[in-house]
């Protein structure tokens, strides 16, 4: 695993806890620590294999865990247990350029909408408070 790919991985588990509910505040951390990862002047792999990853700012034992498991099993116990509160294809929304996790977490709540092919099913049927025709494009032109 590329630090690049770290990053993503850390953005993502941000993108989906707010989207679940988890407090937006807490989850902001994972972008700090991603834009640290991704300037990181050694590989994220020789940290983890030397057991390093808390030298990472920000990065105590319990995020240095959630890594170990991305890099291991593609997925992170955080993850995992916030998936009773959104399934984690609700990623697939944040996929759409301009439509933030804020916006995906509405169309969660609200509309139950998991996944990119039913957010262009339901903008093609009706109109989403939230949901400009600039947005209903780049919905629809969206390919993931």
């Amino acid at each position: 695993m590329t630090n690049l790919e770290m990053a993503n991985r850390l953005r993502d588990l941000r993108d989906f806890l707010i989207i679940a509910g988890y407090e937006e505040s807490h989850a902001t951390r994972y972008t700090q620590i991603a834009r640290t990862i991704e300037k990181l002047p050694e590989p994220i792999m020789d940290l983890h294999v030397e057991h390093r990853l808390t030298e990472i700012p920000m990065v105590g034992k319990l995020i240095a865990q959630y890594m170990k498991e991305i890099i291991r099993d593609g997925v992170s116990s955080k993850q995992l247990e916030w998936e009773k509160e959104a399934p984690i294809s609700v990623l697939e929304l944040v996929r759409v350029p301009g439509l933030g996790a804020k916006t995906a977490r509405r169309l969660w709540q609200e509309h139950q909408i998991s996944t990119l092919a039913q957010l262009q099913q339901t903008v093609q049927e009706q109109d989403l408070p939230g949901i400009g025709p600039k947005m209903k494009q780049a919905i629809l032109e969206t390919t993931l």
